[in-house]
């Protein structure tokens, strides 16, 4: 009996440590679970952001797109817009790219930045269609509308009647080989009026109503105020979404306040809620946050942080 009690009072302390290593364990493992972004009243959208945000201070590279998903995965997003502008990566860059973020269960969507009349216009999009084709999340390759026609004219308001149908030639030939990849091609909204005059210049409206059903719309939330050539009533925008939600395929997620865009998320000329509600109810999921780019990092991670309490504040998100 004396033995007995002997090796109790031994291993007392032993039982001791072990408990208060499981104990250890256990908060470091509760610590280390990463929590996910999530839309609490809309919960079929999935929150993700831009790489844009991030590109005066990391430029498109290899590393540079990891360091972007490891963001994403450590942060609790969805997925991520990668903005290859001029389409500089490799496709087997993107392909490792790829694998990467499908080990970090990250979705991405691909995006050059070309206007449809720009003369690099073909040349970079056939590169990227290659590079878009090799990601998992929306299937999309995005470029802008409207390009260097409107960056050479401050006062150009809408595309000429000859720009318009050029416009609308080279956007049915992106989408029909863009499925041939088993990809949808979306144009955004940017520095084109809403709607022309029917005479002297024609806008994103006419442009989306004379194109092929393949043509798809990304939403650029804050361009129709912030610019857009013509301001846009924030009633004639929502219109606008709701008549044209069946080719829309995700958004830029930016806020535009007195007719600027802002370097972090508040409250939007139009109605975010207005928005996420159409998107919820026609089961386009993809929401992307844009923000001014800036040349300092940790300012950007900052505004990062400022957007996720806002929509978090506002009741949009939750973590779990």
């Amino acid at each position: 009996m004396r033995n007995s009690r002997s090796y109790f009072r031994n291993l007392a302390p032993s039982l001791l440590i072990v408990g208060a290593v499981m104990v250890l364990l256990v908060a470091s493992s509760s610590q280390g679970a990463k929590q996910q972004l999530v839309f609490k009243k809309y919960p079929n959208l999935k929150l993700g952001f831009t790489t844009q945000n991030f590109m005066r201070c990391l430029p498109v590279t290899l590393e540079n797109e990891k360091t972007m998903v490891d963001y994403a995965s450590d942060r609790g997003f969805s997925w991520i817009e990668l903005r290859d502008p001029s389409a500089v990566l490799t496709l087997d860059e993107c392909k490792e790219i790829a694998d990467y973020a499908r080990s970090k269960n990250i979705e991405i969507g691909y995006a050059i930045h070309k206007g449809l009349l720009d003369n690099d216009f073909w040349e970079v999009f056939s590169r990227g269609l290659k590079n878009a084709a090799v990601f998992e999340g929306p299937k999309t390759i995005r470029s802008l509308g409207c390009g260097s026609e409107f960056s050479t004219n401050k006062d150009k308001k809408g595309w000429t009647v000859h720009e318009l149908s050029r416009a609308i030639e080279i956007a049915n030939k992106a989408a029909e080989k863009a499925k041939e990849f088993g990809l949808q091609f979306v144009v955004e909204n940017a520095l084109e009026v809403l709607k022309g005059d029917g005479i002297m210049y024609f806008g994103i409206t006419e442009f989306l109503a004379n194109v092929n059903p393949d043509v798809g719309w990304e939403f650029d939330t804050a361009n129709f105020f912030s610019a857009a050539r013509v301001w846009t009533r924030p009633r004639d925008a929502q219109l606008f979404l709701e008549e044209n939600i069946g080719r829309m395929f995700y958004i830029h997620l930016k806020t535009s306040k007195d007719r600027k865009a802002q370097p972090f998320l508040s409250d939007n000329e139009l109605d975010f809620d207005v928005i996420f509600s159409t998107m919820s109810k026609h089961g386009v999921p993809y929401v992307a946050i844009e923000l001014l780019a800036t040349e300092d990092l940790d300012e950007i991670y900052e505004n990062h942080e400022r957007s996720i309490e806002y929509l978090k504040t506002k009741g949009f998100i939750s973590a779990y």
